[in-house]
C-alpha cells in the first residue's frame, strides 16, 4: 500500500493531535484536483479500476443558490474516487462536510453513492479494507447509515446502522456531521438538510465489543464507490464542499455545530 501524506496547513500540537482544518475549495483552480492537503482516492488503492483524477474542482451553486466552488466526484466506474487528507490520530476527532447527491449508479452491492467519515492507514491494497468509520448514502433504499470496520483486512468486524428513515434525495445540500470517540467506539452523527434547514437525524451509535487499536483513525475521506459484482454502466456522483475538520472534544452539540457551519456565507 502506497503512503501519501501531505501536511499542507496542519500543524502538529504535541504528538498525535493535529490543527483543525476548514476548506472551502475557493482557492484552487477550475477544472484541476484540489492542492494542498488532498490526495486523490485512487492514490490509496494499489490497482485502481477508476483510476486519478477521480475529482476536479468546480463552479456550482450552494444551498442558497450563490456561487461556490467545490469538488465534484466524477462519473468514474469501478474503484473508489474522492479525497482524502491526512490528519493524524486524536481520542475524539469530528468531521463535517457539505455534500451533494448528484448521479447514482447502476452497479449491484456493494454499492454507494457518497461516503464522509475516517480510516486508519494499514497495508491493505485498497482504504476501504482498512479500520474505517464512514456515513454513506446508500444506492438502493435512499437512505443514510454508518458503516463502521472494527478490524484490518477485508470482511474483518464490522457493523451496519440504520440511522432513521428519512430517505435523501438528488441535487440536495446535505451537512454530514460524524464524531468518534476512538477510546470507547461511541458516533455522533448530525445530518441537516441545508436547504430546508431540517435536522434529519441526530442519533448516537455504540459499537459493542469495540477495540481501540483499530479506532486509530489518521485520515478523512469522501467519496464513492462501485464495488460489487456488475460495476454497471453509470457511475456514482457527489460534489464536495465547506469540509471542517476538530481533533478535539466538542464544545457545542454535533447538530449546533452543523447549524452554525450551514448558517455560515461566504458571499
Amino acid at each position: 500500500m502506497k503512503f501519501v501524506c501531505a501536511i499542507g496547513a496542519f500543524m502538529l500540537l504535541g504528538t498525535s493531535a493535529w490543527a483543525d482544518v476548514t476548506d472551502d475549495f475557493e482557492s484552487y483552480t477550475i477544472g484541476e484536483s484540489p492542492a494542498g492537503i488532498w490526495q486523490d482516492a485512487s492514490s490509496f488503492i494499489d490497482s485502481p479500476t477508476n483510476p486519478g483524477p477521480t475529482v476536479s474542482v468546480i463552479d456550482t451553486t450552494d444551498a442558497s443558490g450563490a456561487e461556490t466552488q467545490a469538488v465534484q466526484i466524477q462519473n468514474g466506474i469501478g474503484t473508489s474516487g474522492g479525497i482524502i487528507g491526512h490528519v493524524g490520530h486524536s481520542a475524539i476527532q469530528r468531521f463535517e462536510t457539505d455534500l451533494r447527491l448528484d448521479q447514482r449508479g447502476n452497479g449491484s452491492n456493494p454499492n454507494w453513492i457518497a461516503a464522509a467519515g475516517f480510516f486508519q492507514e494499514t497495508d491493505q491494497t485498497d482504504f476501504n479494507w482498512m479500520p474505517q468509520a464512514f456515513v454513506y448514502a446508500t444506492k438502493n433504499s435512499n437512505r443514510f447509515r454508518l458503516f463502521v470496520q472494527n478490524a484490518d483486512g477485508r470482511g474483518g468486524a464490522n457493523r451496519d446502522f440504520a440511522l432513521g428513515t428519512n430517505n435523501w434525495e438528488l441535487d440536495t445540500w446535505y451537512r454530514i456531521g460524524l464524531e468518534v470517540n476512538s477510546e470507547t467506539g461511541v458516533f455522533e452523527i448530525s445530518i441537516i438538510n441545508k436547504e430546508t434547514g431540517e435536522v434529519l437525524i441526530e442519533s448516537s451509535r455504540t459499537y459493542a465489543g469495540w477495540d481501540s487499536a483499530f479506532g486509530q483513525f489518521d485520515h478523512i475521506t469522501i467519496n464513492d464507490g462501485e464495488y460489487g459484482a456488475n460495476p454497471g454502466t453509470i457511475g456514482n456522483m457527489a460534489t464536495i464542499d465547506n469540509v471542517s475538520y476538530v481533533p478535539a472534544p466538542s464544545t457545542l452539540g454535533m447538530v449546533g455545530f452543523g447549524l452554525v457551519i450551514a448558517g455560515r456565507r461566504r458571499r
